[in-house]
């Protein structure tokens, strides 16, 4: 695979720096080089851009990919088989690379289904994202979400719970530091904490010994409190967090996915199941102020939409994207939360247009740092340097050179 798009413009770097006019240079899926119009080798493939906006394949770290998005998605899932609710999250990798998403984290599936999906899409078996997967969540005794629970209680069982995901070939482990709003019709509380401080931290130490990053769902304060503490990658939600919780993860590293969007769906909605709707209208105006008080501080922030969950359909990571936009309204720096801080978060070569990146990438028609909903008009999605999608229909990557 060796192959050059001339005639493009280009959100280049960390910046999403818009660089006007240039060549891309594709070589065995990564990107090789950036090129004038004029630096162009006579014997490599040339592929005119037409004049569109190349920017990274966007990224969510917060989805739920064998779930359907419908008013009460653990309703279906009782209602679904298993081997229904494996056909139903395949289905859902095609929603992802047509709308330019090129790597998603689930964080949470029944019978680790989401992992099997992740190396259906590594094996080549399944065209998809790259999907890097927690499977199970580990979570106490009937806490959140039990569904896809691996119970732990006490530092032992901890222990236990993360080995027994890493052997299965988890890539990020998801914990349950807090109740949540949805998912439980009684004796759960979003306010409450629920995995210890020495739960967590023993799952953190063995998890980083294996090289993986920990991510916590944790609404409440001393959920979130009892994270950060414990050392945790990523804080999912944190609706709670305040002055001294933002310090403390400034201090450690500690990046934040606030899914803004679907608790706004869950609060708003009078077909979501009551309990849920009740404790979401507790908690959104609350998370809100959150973000608006904390978004500009020195933290990476992600985008995750938390797909999969009530009347979050697949995919939802625009819907996120334009939530916190009614925020902060600055477009580049929530576009980076999809690309280039998710790349950080993730510690992967992806989300930016750079030399020496992993070659995912969309072609837009216009500029989305003009207006976020151009992120809709997409021409062409690229993963690993083939072409996955083109405008109007789906491609195999044989296609990549030849179509355009």
């Amino acid at each position: 695979m060796n192959y050059i798009i001339n005639n493009i413009n280009i959100l280049y770097g960390n910046d999403l720096e818009l660089h006007k006019n240039k060549c891309l240079w594709i070589k065995e899926g990564y990107i090789y080089k950036i090129l004038g119009q004029k630096d162009i080798p006579s014997d490599v493939p040339v592929i005119d851009g037409e004049g569109k906006y190349v920017i990274p394949g966007l990224i969510d770290l917060h989805v739920h990919i064998m779930w359907d998005g419908s008013s009460d998605p653990v309703k279906t899932t009782e209602e679904d088989g298993y081997e229904q609710m494996i056909i139903r999250a395949v289905s859902h990798c095609q929603d992802y690379i047509n709308n330019g998403i090129t790597t998603i984290r689930d964080i949470g599936s029944i019978d680790d289904i989401a992992i099997y999906i992740s190396n259906a899409v590594k094996e080549k078996i399944l065209k998809g994202p790259k999907i890097i997967a927690s499977g199970k969540t580990l979570t106490m005794t009937g806490g959140h979400d039990p569904f896809w629970a691996r119970f732990i209680d006490g530092k032992d069982e901890a222990l236990k719970g993360v080995r027994e995901q890493i052997f299965k070939g988890s890539e990020v482990i998801k914990l349950s530091a807090s109740g949540g709003v949805y998912g439980r019709t009684e004796g759960e509380k979003a306010t409450n904490a629920e995995l210890s401080l020495e739960e967590q931290t023993v799952i953190c130490d063995e998890a980083h010994k294996f090289g993986l990053k920990v991510a916590s769902h944790a609404i409440a304060r001393e959920g979130i409190l009892n994270s950060i503490l414990a050392n945790v990658d990523t804080i999912e939600h944190g609706h709670y967090l305040d002055e001294e919780l933002i310090t403390m993860m400034e201090e450690r590293g500690i990046a934040w996915i606030p899914t803004l969007f679907v608790y706004r769906q869950i609060a708003s909605e009078e077909v979501i199941p009551d309990y849920a709707r009740k404790k979401a209208k507790e908690v959104t105006d609350i998370h809100a102020q959150a973000f608006k008080n904390f978004f500009n501080r020195d933290i990476l922030i992600g985008a995750g939409s938390d797909a999969g969950s009530p009347l979050t359909p697949h995919p939802s990571l625009l819907d996120e994207i334009l939530a916190m936009y009614e925020t902060v309204q600055d477009r580049r720096r929530v576009l980076k939360t999809a690309t280039v801080n998710a790349g950080f978060i993730l510690e992967k070569e992806v989300g930016q247009i750079r030399e020496g990146f992993i070659a995912d990438f969309i072609l837009l028609e216009k500029n989305p740092l003009e207006k976020l909903e151009y992120l809709k008009e997409i021409d062409c999605v690229y993963i690993n340097g083939e072409m996955v999608k083109k405008q109007g229909y789906t491609c195999d990557g044989s296609e990549s050179i030849s179509v355009l």
